[in-house]
Parts: C-alpha cells; sequence; structure tokens
C-alpha cells in the first residue's frame, strides 16, 4: 500500500497514489528490473519519475516502486486485504474500520478510500449534511462502479463519476463528498465534466459511452 504523506508540500503525483494497493508481484518485478539494468539509463527508463496525477487502474510495468519524483518522501508497506460488513454494508480494506472511519473500501481504481466520520456526519462541511444526503451503501456501490477520473479544475483534488450517477471527490484517500448532483445521470456526468480538467480525463471504463 503506497504511503505519502499528505500536506501542503504533498506533489500532486503522491497525493494521487496515496492508499493505491499495488501487488507484491509488480514491485518484485520492477525490482528485478531495476537490479538488472545494465547502465544508468536502463534503471531510469525501470523506474520513471512523474510529476503529474496518476488516475488510471493499471499502473505501467516501470511505475510503482518510490521514489517518485526527486526528495519523494512517498514510501510502501506490506498489506494483506480483508472484507468486512458493516450495518449492511461490504468493504474490502487493509484493516478494520477504527472508531473515526464510517467507510473503508478499495475503490474501482485499486485505491484504499476513506470517509471520517466527521466529514459524513459534520454540520458545517457541505451545504447539506452528507449523511442526510448519500447513505453509506451508494458510497460504496459508488467506488465499486467509479467510470471515470479527472483532476479538479480549482485544486490538488482528484473528481471521479460512477455508474450509478454520483459524483466523488477524493483528496489523496480521503473520500471529501460523494453524492448525485442530479437525478438525470447525463446531467450529472456534464456537472463531472464541467468541474474537472476533462481534457485530462481517465477512463477507467467504458461505460460512459452513451453520456459523452
Amino acid at each position: 500500500k503506497v504511503l505519502a504523506r499528505i500536506d501542503s508540500r504533498t506533489s500532486d503525483i503522491c497525493r494521487s497514489m496515496n492508499g493505491r494497493i499495488i501487488p507484491a508481484s509488480h514491485i518484485e518485478t520492477q525490482s528485478n528490473n531495476i537490479q538488472n539494468a545494465k547502465d544508468i539509463n536502463e534503471k531510469k527508463a525501470a523506474a520513471i519519475w512523474r510529476n503529474e496525477p496518476f488516475l488510471g487502474k493499471i499502473l505501467p510495468s516501470n511505475f510503482g516502486l518510490p521514489p517518485y519524483h526527486f526528495r519523494c518522501r512517498t514510501e510502501l508497506v506490506p498489506v494483506w486485504i480483508n472484507e468486512e460488513e458493516i450495518d449492511g454494508v461490504k468493504m474490502k480494506n487493509t484493516s478494520p474500520l477504527n472508531k473515526d472511519e464510517v467507510i473503508k473500501h478499495i475503490d474501482k481504481t485499486g485505491v484504499e478510500r476513506v470517509l471520517s466520520k466527521d466529514n459524513y456526519y459534520g454540520k458545517n462541511n457541505h451545504s447539506l449534511q452528507l449523511n442526510k444526503r448519500t447513505s453509506k451503501i451508494n458510497i460504496v456501490r459508488a467506488l465499486n462502479s467509479i467510470n471515470t477520473v479527472a483532476k479538479n479544475a480549482n485544486n490538488n483534488y482528484i473528481n471521479a463519476f460512477s455508474d450509478n450517477g454520483y459524483f466523488i471527490v477524493f483528496n489523496g484517500d480521503e473520500i471529501v463528498t460523494c453524492f448525485k448532483p442530479n437525478e438525470s445521470k447525463k446531467k450529472s456526468f456534464d456537472y463531472f465534466k464541467n468541474v474537472s480538467e476533462y481534457d485530462k480525463k481517465e477512463v477507467i471504463k467504458w461505460k460512459i459511452a452513451n453520456l459523452l
């Protein structure tokens, strides 16, 4: 699991990778390629650096093992994936929910997302209290069916759109908000496009074709 230090100095790439689950086989293969490289150019090719956020689902073979850039503070920690059910909501995660969390679930892109209890029930975090706007089961369904991801147009957050018509905002692995902008899925998708850098989108699956 990728662990980035989230603060004002965090790069876009590390923020987007925070919480991502990477198969050990991927890391082992990349590590072997680095060690077997015959010169510095081959080493660089086996472990590329990047600045832009990674929004996709499948990592390229030469990316995944930190560092991701100069003076990178991100690291990998070993984890095991489990499943738990809380109040009828099934979640896949690397550790049980703690007392401050209401959702901890690995989404369609392979990132373990977390929704804090304070954000979900807080009265001053959103224009309408999140727990009154979106149920936990619909949030998990949205995480399971993400079809498009793009950088937020106004800040360094990441936006996502799901098959069930929900719009999600992430700050690293944190779920900032999740709601349905409109009962019309087409209008909800248009909302997602308008608040995102849509020209740099990453399509996770092509079920959005009828919304374009």
